[in-house]
């Protein structure tokens, strides 16, 4: 029979062994309620089990425990907890007929309270069980409770937290009832597989499961990357993702500073997590995410940053929109580590090579000088009629002002002439009708001279001279647009014309030489030897490294500003790059002469003999003696020299004379800076 609790409420004072089937928690809650009320005490059966026991106890084991307790309590015990023990256990059955027995023997002044869909009556079939009420249906069951679900997982790979760490704990939390839900048993010693539990109870020793349901790491990564992952986040006390933020450093999780940091934990054992977690913290429609979106070695993330993806972009058009975000984002990373990202520049730009200037031109932006001598290369070919082509201009700024067509020499054919010399020597060629030109212009007579400019200067204590070393009149533009491009103050400005020969040993300048700085160095050297001596250089190198010299000329006027009002910049000599090219393109012509001259490019005048056209006479007052000097490309027979300078073309003795100011003026610049305000602004690496 089934009763209901009204009914069944005047039946529960005996002291008979009982089992209550309870139909649902409900009636259960309220049947456990009546008890206590009429003095009955509850005994969880989870108060059974010893905490510091690592294996749940089989029936077998925990019975006597239970009839222990109950003996000891000296008064009616109802016994709660049945249903969430069994929802453990495999063998139910051994249960049951270990309760069978208790029944059968009637010695227990207790009741067990258990729900009917863990009551299996085929063990009670006898209907002496009920009709003697030792077995008891109380309600109608009315739905169904799912199972609960219980994942038991070693304390070494998930954190405590709220979760029990014990199965006394496990049942306590599951409650006096029939269970339901999620629970976690988390054992701190370290999980020992049980056998016996039922299927309720998943006992997690794959950590490629803990990883994907306790934290939802990707399975991809290795079993042992996985362990020390969790194992370190755990001993930390924070989640992998918080473990994992804090070691890469928040400051690092930018597109700026992520390449830089993954490189520098390139033999980190955590580099694929690393990995794994700036793909999902970076936006998706960044160049990271881009080069990480392919599995990449740690030896080849830095290559493939710097060449390996750019040259997939490229090379993929659906890729296009993205391009100028990809570069500016690459140039921005690129320029916090650029010691180690420029040895793969000339990888890139090799592999690079058969791509247009469109399409190249985003990605030559890091300042390097592999980068910079492409795009000399690349501009090379080009038309520079109107100076550099705009695509260039924001990639290599020394080269737009060294080409710049903004500042003229005072006069038409002047400027004219070394705007087409400028073009000519970055493309590495001339023409025939510019080594005419070269000939035939002749200096005036008329024209300044350098040591007339700089005569009433050099007794002026507050102005100070920076000689460039081989700066020709070529780099007369140059000067003006980099003042220009960092706001310096410009009192005047002009090119001169230098003694002949245009040799350092005949243009000493005379100067105070506690108010001559330190001289700008490499200008003529390269002239001389290429951008590395001993070493076959390209062209291209050997502007790019020339161009690079002029780096420092700013920065020491603007230092000299602290102890001087001016300072004068201005040459020794020039040089002719055209002239050597006319040479080897047998262009120029070697004049016939008798015996050893003095230098390929003059000599000293030989009396009693007519001086041939092709030779500049110069009178040195001081020396009292007469040079002939090389007009044109043209050379004396002088064996083993091709020398650049010496010789009177306008690129060889002419030289610019600058004057910078401190104070503010108004006949060149406009924007004045003072001399502190323009070191902060001059950032060297991007000229």
């Amino acid at each position: 029979m089934i009763y209901d609790l009204n009914d069944y409420y005047k039946h529960t004072k005996t002291d008979i062994t009982r089992i209550e089937v309870y139909s649902n928690n409900d009636t259960a809650e309220r049947l456990l309620a009546y008890h206590k009320q009429n003095k009955t005490l509850e005994m969880p059966l989870f108060d059974c089990i010893n905490k510091s026991e690592s294996l749940l106890p089989m029936p077998a084991s925990l019975f006597p425990i239970i009839d222990e307790s109950i003996a000891s309590a000296g008064q009616r015990v109802v016994v709660t907890g049945i249903d969430s023990y069994l929802s453990l256990i495999r063998d139910t059955d051994s249960f049951m007929v270990a309760l069978q027995k208790r029944i059968d023997d009637d010695k227990m002044n207790a009741v067990y309270m258990l729900s009917e869909s863990n009551f299996n009556d085929s063990v009670f079939q006898n209907p002496k069980y009920t009709n003697s009420m030792q077995i008891v249906y109380i309600g109608n069951a009315d739905g169904y409770v799912q199972e609960p679900s219980i994942s038991v997982v070693s304390g070494k790979w998930v954190e405590q937290g709220v979760n029990p760490t014990n199965w006394r704990q496990l049942l306590k939390g599951m409650g006096q009832f029939k269970p339901s839900g999620e629970y976690t048993l988390v054992l701190n010693n370290g999980l020992i597989v049980q056998a016996g539990l039922s299927g309720n109870v998943r006992q997690i020793t794959e950590i490629t499961t803990i990883a994907h349901q306790f934290y939802l790491l990707p399975v991809h990564l290795s079993e042992s990357l996985l362990e020390k992952l969790i194992v370190a986040s755990c001993n930390s006390g924070k989640s992998p993702d918080e473990y994992l933020a804090i070691q890469f450093g928040i400051d690092n999780l930018n597109t700026k500073m992520v390449i830089k940091r993954l490189f520098e934990l390139r033999k980190d054992n955590l580099l694929d997590a690393y990995i794994w977690y700036v793909k999902k913290t970076i936006g998706e429609n960044s160049y990271i995410s881009y080069v990480l979106s392919e599995n990449v070695k740690p030896e080849h993330l830095l290559s493939r940053y710097v060449c390996d993806a750019v040259l997939e972009v490229m090379g993929d058009s659906s890729l296009s929109a993205y391009i100028s975000n990809f570069a500016n984002e690459r140039v921005d990373a690129v320029k916090e580590m650029l010691n180690e990202a420029a040895q793969f520049m000339p990888m890139f730009i090799a592999q690079a090579e058969a791509y247009s200037d469109n399409q190249i031109a985003p990605w030559l932006n890091c300042g390097t000088d592999a980068e910079r001598i492409e795009i000399v290369r690349r501009v090379s070919e080009n038309d520079l009629s109107v100076g550099l082509p705009e695509i260039w201009k924001n990639k290599f700024s020394l080269l737009d002002d060294y080409l710049t067509c903004d500042y003229d020499y005072g006069t038409r054919e002047l400027t004219a002439y070394f705007r087409e010399y400028r073009r000519f020597k970055v493309a590495d060629m001339v023409s025939a009708e510019f080594v005419k030109k070269a000939f035939d212009y002749v200096l005036p007579g008329t024209f300044p001279l350098r040591d007339s400019v700089l005569q009433d200067l050099c007794t002026d204590e507050s102005t100070a001279l920076l000689v460039v070393d081989g700066m020709g009149a070529e780099y007369y533009p140059l000067l003006l647009a980099l003042a220009d491009r960092y706001s310096m103050n410009i009192e005047s400005a002009s090119v001169a014309a230098i003694k002949l020969p245009s040799c350092t040993k005949f243009n000493k300048i005379k100067w105070n030489n506690e108010r001559v700085l330190d001289a700008v160095q490499g200008v003529d050297n390269v002239s001389h030897d290429g951008a590395e001596k001993h070493e076959a250089t390209s062209p291209s190198q050997n502007i790019v490294a020339t161009l690079s010299k002029f780096k420092s000329v700013i920065s020491r006027v603007v230092k000299a500003f602290e102890k001087y009002n001016r300072v004068v910049v201005t040459a020794d000599h020039g040089s002719s790059r055209l002239a050597v090219i006319a040479h080897e393109e047998e262009m120029n012509k070697t004049l016939l002469w008798e015996g050893e001259p003095t230098h390929s490019r003059y000599t000293l005048e030989i009396f009693g003999k007519q001086r041939p056209l092709e030779l500049e006479p110069f009178y040195d007052v001081d020396k009292n003696i007469t040079y002939w000097v090389v007009r044109g490309y043209n050379r004396l027979p002088k064996k083993g020299t091709v020398s650049v300078h010496g010789g009177a073309s306008l690129e060889e003795r002419l030289v610019p004379v600058v004057m910078f100011s401190k104070a503010k003026t108004e006949q060149i610049r406009k924007s004045v800076k003072s001399a502190a305000q323009i070191v902060e602004k001059i950032g060297f690496d991007d000229i």
